[in-house]
C-alpha cells in the first residue's frame, strides 16, 4: 500500500477513547503530533474543522500513517459522507497539508466539515477536549 496518512482532530484521538479509535489502530500507525490551518468550532458533541487561509488559524490533532486500504471507507461510514448516506455530508474526506513543527509539511486525509458553522462555537485554542 502507498503511504497514506490521515489527520484526525475529534472523537477519532487517543484521549477520547472512543470505539472507533480502537478500530483506526487496527488499520494505522500513529506518526505523530501536528495540525492544519482550519478554524475548529463544536458541532453537536464532536467537532468540526474549517479549513482556512489565515495561518495563524490552527486545528491540533494527530498524524497516522494508514496500513489498512479498507479503512478509508469504514472512516467514511463513521463520518457519513460514504455514498450509503444522504447527500449533503456533514463532512468530505480531503487532502490537506499537516504542519508538524519546521518539518515540510506531510499531505494527509482529513475529514472537513462542510456545512455552515456558528461563530460563537468556534473552539478558539484549536484544540477538542
Amino acid at each position: 500500500m502507498t503511504n497514506y496518512y490521515l489527520f484526525v482532530y475529534g472523537t477519532l484521538m487517543q484521549h477520547h477513547q472512543h470505539p472507533m479509535h480502537q478500530r483506526l489502530l487496527t488499520g494505522s500507525e500513529f506518526v505523530c503530533y501536528g495540525w492544519i490551518t482550519a478554524q475548529l468550532y463544536q458541532i453537536k458533541n464532536y467537532p468540526g474543522a474549517v479549513l482556512s487561509d489565515n495561518e495563524t488559524d490552527k486545528v491540533y490533532g494527530e498524524l497516522y500513517r494508514l496500513t489498512n486500504a479498507s479503512l478509508l471507507a469504514q472512516l467514511d461510514d463513521y463520518e457519513e459522507c460514504s455514498a450509503a448516506f444522504p447527500e449533503p455530508h456533514e463532512y468530505q474526506r480531503q487532502q490537506v497539508d499537516v504542519f508538524i513543527d519546521k518539518a515540510k509539511p506531510v499531505k494527509a486525509w482529513a475529514y472537513i466539515y462542510k456545512h455552515a458553522v456558528d461563530p460563537g462555537k468556534q473552539i478558539k485554542t484549536g484544540r477538542f477536549k
